[in-house]
């Protein structure tokens, strides 16, 4: 479980693509101090398995399953991804509850930096609500309002810009997206209530 509040940026270095799937190396600076082999970390909002690390660099691997779901199969060296350890029993949490298992990618329809940044994307879904959680690229983030055509917008307040890659976003970008657990949830236990 994670909590959507991104600890640091990484950076994709090497990426080894085989059949079964791809292997990729990601540098970093600060979340690896207390890492071990087999931790579960998100690299922006899928959960992955630590494989190898080192002070500044750590290997996961990515199965096709992944690949397909996620914006991962559009990395290159030097993309920037979102970097957040898994929470510790007794952590406050201070975003949303997130799992790391990534629906699909949204997509960003525009991104306006006027009073506040507001970033329009596209993704259908029951479970994108107004006022409710979701998740982007691993960012636990509020939807500020949705419309008939599944698109929705999200704010941002500048020091999510910050400590992001959401710098990174244009028109046209995918996104990972993971909606709300517990509104999934829920409507999975209302629907499958004896009646």
């Amino acid at each position: 479980m994670f909590s959507g509040l991104i600890e640091e940026v990484g950076t994709i270095g090497r990426i080894e693509r085989i059949d079964t799937g791809w292997r990729l190396s990601i540098t970093c600076s600060e979340i690896l101090s207390d890492a071990k082999i087999g931790d579960s970390i998100s690299v922006s909002g899928a959960c992955q398995t630590i494989e190898q690390f080192s002070a500044h660099e750590f290997t996961i691997f990515s199965i096709p399953e992944t690949l397909a779901v996620t914006n991962f199969r559009g990395f290159e060296p030097g993309r920037r991804v979102n970097l957040e350890r898994a929470l510790r029993l007794g952590d406050r949490l201070g975003g949303h509850l997130v799992q790391g298992h990534v629906e699909g990618t949204a997509k960003v329809l525009s991104v306006d930096d006027g009073k506040a940044l507001n970033i329009w994307l596209e993704y259908p879904s029951a479970y994108i609500i107004p006022k409710g959680s979701v998740t982007l690229d691993g960012i636990s983030l509020t939807v500020m309002e949705k419309n008939a055509a599944d698109h929705f917008r999200v704010q941002i307040i500048p020091e999510t810009v910050r400590k992001t890659n959401i710098g990174d976003w244009r028109a046209g970008t995918a996104v990972n997206i993971e909606t709300d657990y517990i509104v999934k949830s829920l409507d999975y236990v209302h629907r499958h209530q004896p009646r």
